[in-house]
């Protein structure tokens, strides 16, 4: 999956679960913060940020890296998570083997699988 697709799948992700009241509201906080600090990262010189990570500070790198699989992680367990809440997500090998799930897409429910797939295709 690109980045730009999954951020957009996280944004939207991201926007309906913040329309709604949460008792977990540091979770829902952490999340508001960190789409901020990456909008504003995303917003800087490149070449700037290039030489900065080039001149001793490779550390923030690792950092975003380590960073983006938290998130993708958390992305993945809630999303799995909302098809088996789901009585009727169907968990078959019809699409496993699709080359165009990554990791453990082939895990997913179906649904969620062949939306991944769709996303890939256009």
């Amino acid at each position: 999956m690109k980045q730009s697709e999954l951020r957009q799948i996280i944004k939207e992700e991201i926007q309906s679960v913040l329309n709604e009241e949460s008792s977990n509201y540091m979770f829902f906080q952490n999340l508001k913060t960190i789409k901020m600090a990456v909008d504003k990262l995303l917003t800087m010189d490149k070449n700037m940020v290039d030489n900065v990570l080039l001149n001793g500070h490779d550390w923030a790198a690792d950092h975003i890296a380590t960073s983006k699989d938290d998130v993708e992680e958390v992305y993945s367990f809630f999303a799995t998570k909302r098809f088996e809440l789901d009585e009727k997500a169907e968990f078959s090998k019809k699409y496993d083997d699709n080359p165009l799930l990554k990791g453990k897409q082939g895990k997913l429910p179906d649904k969620l699988q062949q939306s991944i797939i769709t996303k890939k295709s256009k």
